[in-house]
């Protein structure tokens, strides 16, 4: 049951004595709101607020008294990978950050303890982090398959994983745009790009995958004030947990489900015309999951993006591009005639810059789409004058990732203040898929929009920091503009879902180091509270 103005159901509630901000990044706040079946009532003062209960004729209503803390909208995220994530805080060893020496010892000491025969070590590294290779690895594990992720787009495996995915001697033939990296003699050397989803990995029973997946959702969304995801779903028993989440009532977040079109990382479709809402949350009869649109992969991410810089190399290193121009325009056109979001994956200026012509090739067929296509991860490197303004002409909307400026070595530009001023309006994302522990956090994002060091202090790209409003924007109004939802998400007006986030003070007036640690203290959707700290 898509998430409409029809649809929206909650509950009641009377909240009184705060500071109620109906804009994220607004100045006026009133000290009352009034919440019925889900959606916002009304706000005000208490007296106004109480004399409209009762002209409706309501009955009792229960009561929040606020005691002066901070009310804002609930965030969204646009854009992440819950299951990953949730594994990687859960399931897998978590060698974040270090050497490929400690990751040797930590591996060793969990090959020490009591596993099933059929065991794996997954261990989940960060972006830019060195990892050992296979013969390391061998020596570690002769026997038990071992991948150590660096991240969703690149990992290491040692023999025994790689004689699970029948990789062992020499690498088969395999969709494009995944990398398997070989020595001299052609046998693969363990290190493989875009390429997880190859691995025969175990997966936590249907009872687990779904504690983990509504635990990662309260403690790791929720819990900062997160009450809209844009999941891209790892596996279809995800999407099944999803599911059963919502029938039961259980979800933290409201959630939508955008799978990924081969050729591509972990995807869940052969071709885009098998798509089919009902499969993806559309069918479900709650206003807390529905079907989001379809993600196609033109490259892959750090060397195998398809960028002119990768010219230097030789061809067969000019990024792990998966589709043509003719291939991306066709799929374009076929999401437009069946009303389909795309959002595309190109890290390359060279794969943003075929994107781009795709959609303007595909609208000269048949128009623009309803809802405009996505561009994930331009302006996270570079963003070029003639890129930025077709952006605008084709209304295209830029996602870049605001968090990876936590890891990044100085080179990266995160262009917001130049989106900004170019009247762009970028949606606030995590794109968490385990590398960085602290992204599902909003104000995790929106501190490094606004200070702009990555984690060790070092500046990145300080010219393009933005002020906390445009991040608050972000993450609320330009996210749910986006996905067509802007009439129900993203502010707290009367008719919208009572989705927000209670605080203890004003997080918007903290400096950029204490705004990154921020939690809410209650979160909200729909009236029904999702998390609250210390339970």
């Amino acid at each position: 049951m898509p998430l409409s103005e029809t649809t929206l159901t909650g509950s009641d509630l009377l909240l009184t004595g705060g500071r109620i901000f109906a804009d994220a990044d607004g100045q006026r706040h009133d000290e009352a709101m009034l919440v019925m079946n889900g959606r916002v009532e009304a706000l005000g003062s208490a007296s106004h607020i109480a004399e409209r209960l009762r002209a409706l004729g309501g009955g009792a209503v229960p009561e929040l008294d606020l005691c002066g803390r901070t009310v804002l909208p609930g965030f969204i995220d646009a854009h992440t990978h819950v299951e990953f994530s949730t594994l990687g805080r859960n399931e897998w060893l978590d060698v974040r950050g270090l050497t490929p020496e400690q990751v040797c010892e930590r591996i060793a000491a969990r090959l020490e303890e009591p596993t099933p025969a059929d065991a794996w070590i997954v261990a989940q590294g960060t972006f830019l982090q060195p990892l050992p290779g296979r013969a390391e690895l061998d020596r570690l594990s002769p026997d038990t398959p071992v991948i150590v992720r660096e991240s969703m787009h690149r990992l290491q495996s040692n023999s025994a994983a790689l004689r699970r995915a029948g990789l062992l001697e020499r690498a088969p033939a395999l969709p494009a745009g995944i990398v398997v990296h070989v020595d001299d003699d052609r046998r693969p050397t363990g290190l493989i790009e875009e390429g997880f989803h190859l691995f025969p990995t175990p997966a936590p029973p249907p009872e687990r995958l779904r504690e983990l997946l509504e635990r990662e959702l309260r403690e790791s969304f929720a819990r900062h004030g997160v009450t809209t995801v844009f999941e891209i779903p790892a596996s279809r028993a995800g999407v099944e947990a999803y599911a059963d989440l919502a029938r039961r009532g259980e979800l933290p977040t409201r959630i939508t489900l955008t799978p990924v079109v081969s050729p591509g990382l972990s995807p869940l479709l052969e071709r885009m015309q098998d798509w089919r809402a009902a499969d993806f949350g559309g069918a479900e009869a709650s206003d807390l999951i529905d079907a989001g649109g379809l993600k196609i992969f033109v490259d892959g991410d750090n060397e195998q993006s398809f960028d002119t810089d990768t010219f230097e190399r030789s061809p067969r290193e000019w990024g792990a591009v998966t589709r043509t121009l003719g291939q991306l325009r066709e799929e374009l056109i076929w999401a437009t005639e069946h009303d389909v979001q795309v959002w595309v994956h190109a890290i390359g200026d060279l794969a943003q810059e075929m994107a781009l012509e795709a959609v303007a090739q595909a609208a000269d067929r048949v128009g623009r789409p309803r809802l405009p296509m996505r561009i994930e991860h331009i302006a996270n490197l570079k963003l070029s004058p003639g890129i930025l303004a077709r952006l605008g002409e084709l209304g295209v909307v830029p996602v870049p990732t605001a968090n990876f400026m936590h890891t990044d070595d100085g080179s990266g530009l995160y262009a917001y203040r130049t989106l900004a001023e170019a009247g762009l309006r970028p949606p606030g994302n995590s794109d968490t898929g385990g590398a960085i522990a602290q992204a599902p956090s909003p104000w995790f994002g929106i501190a490094h929009m606004v200070d702009r060091r990555n984690g060790r202090g070092e500046p990145v790209a300080p010219e393009e920091g933005v002020p906390a409003e445009e991040g608050l924007r972000g993450y609320t109004r330009y996210a749910a503009e986006v996905a067509g939802l802007d009439r129900l998400l993203g502010r707290l007006h009367p008719g919208f879902a009572a989705d927000f986030a209670v605080y203890d003070g004003d997080p918007r007036t903290l400096p950029p180091p204490l705004m990154a640690e921020v939690e809410a203290r209650m979160t909200f959707i729909g009236g029904r509270m999702t998390w609250r700290r210390g339970q």
